[in-house]
């Protein structure tokens, strides 16, 4: 019997890669949102930001000292003929952290958390070194990693969590020890592109899998996608080989999801009359902005106009600000001063744009100054 153990120790290393290997090559690239007001100066006007996720950092992610409590796994899978075992432990307040953080309809998205990279990449060196030490080729190591997520327990969202929906990530469904179709198959991606691999999720009727790039060394049901072919992978149920898919999806029609991280920002944002005279109004607009998706946000950019309701296309007043980056799970606020003419009609537009994130634009209800 072959026994790997894994205790994964919180560090301060995040652990990124880029390229990719076949089981051929491939590489996403992510189409920039365009900017749409230009490049804004920094702004003259009274603001403030703040962003936690240092202290987020030292909470999810810091040296491990006694007070720390750790969740434990253990797992018993067969490849090559062999028996595996292998045990992980993490600390318990990621796993909550993941628990808790808001469910999104980008399943790429859970696959390519920043918070969880050290963890899958120690996971990963011991299957490397495994796999070496029994001679495995490549294409045996993504075999090796596909049958052990393949001997997780399945298990419905709706029994195990309460929600008809529910996609984990690859930590929940470890420390879990199982999921739906959709669990597994993010784990399988998520641990899959670590180790360079060109993969997609495949989004089929009622279920998900993985695809996995190869050439044409390789046999089996596999989708041509963007010029690149993505060999079927089944991650429910024990003994699907790469290529290999259950006759209910044979020649069902597939959305692909590339593996891109693309953040997700949540905006709030109110405004209250900071100060006047007899010619005009200052109004103060306080603007909270959370990053819930995977992954930094870059160069996000806040915009806050005063429409001129009396003159279409034009502003009583306006600024943009340039802000930090916001780091997955981070949070931060801005305070904006805009004036606008006394006995005037006006209603706030608020915009959040940068590189690699999709814009969100608001706007209040009409008022009167």
């Amino acid at each position: 019997m072959k026994y790997l153990k894994i205790t994964v120790l919180a560090l301060l290393l995040i652990v990124s890669f880029s390229g990719c290997m076949d089981f051929s090559e491939y590489a996403g690239t992510f189409e920039d949102v365009k900017t749409i007001f230009g490049e804004g100066e920094k702004a003259d006007v009274i603001s403030d930001y703040n962003s936690d996720f240092e202290e987020k950092a030292d909470e999810y992610i810091s040296v491990p000292s006694n007070g720390v409590s750790y969740l434990t796994e253990e797992y018993s899978w067969e490849y090559g003929g062999l028996d595996w075992d292998w045990s992980l432990s993490i600390p318990e307040n990621l796993y909550d952290y993941y628990k808790n953080k808001p469910r999104s309809s980008g399943y790429e998205q859970y696959a390519l958390s920043d918070y969880d990279r050290v963890y899958l990449k120690s996971m990963l060196n011991s299957f490397e070194e495994a796999s070496e030490q029994e001679g495995y080729s490549k294409s045996q190591l993504v075999e090796f990693i596909v049958a052990f997520v393949q001997s997780l327990d399945y298990t419905s969202d709706k029994v195990t969590t309460g929600y008809d929906e529910y996609p984990r990530y690859p930590l929940e469904t470890l420390m879990d020890n199982g999921g739906d179709c959709e669990d597994t198959a993010i784990l399988t991606a998520a641990l899959l592109h670590e180790l360079g691999f060109g993969v997609v999720l495949i989004e089929l009727p009622n279920h998900m899998a993985v695809g996995v790039s190869g050439d044409d060394s390789v046999y089996g049901t596999y989708y041509n996608y963007n010029g690149k072919k993505y060999f079927y992978v089944e991650t429910t149920g024990t003994g699907w080989k790469i290529g290999e898919i259950p006759e209910e999806y044979e020649g069902k029609s597939a959305t692909i999801h590339l593996m891109i991280q693309v953040p997700t920002l949540d905006l709030l944002w109110d405004a209250e009359v900071s100060s006047y005279n007899s010619k005009n109004v200052q109004y103060k607009i306080h603007v909270d902005i959370e990053n819930v998706g995977a992954g930094s946000a870059k160069n996000p950019k806040l915009y806050a106009a005063a429409l001129n309701l009396n003159d279409p296309g034009y502003v009583w007043d306006q600024t943009t600000l340039e802000l930090n980056d916001y780091e997955e799970g981070s949070s931060g606020y801005a305070d904006i001063y805009l004036n606008i003419p006394r006995n005037e009609y006006s209603k706030f537009q608020i915009i959040l744009y940068g590189d690699n994130f999709e814009y969100l634009e608001s706007y209040s209800e009409v008022f009167n100054t």
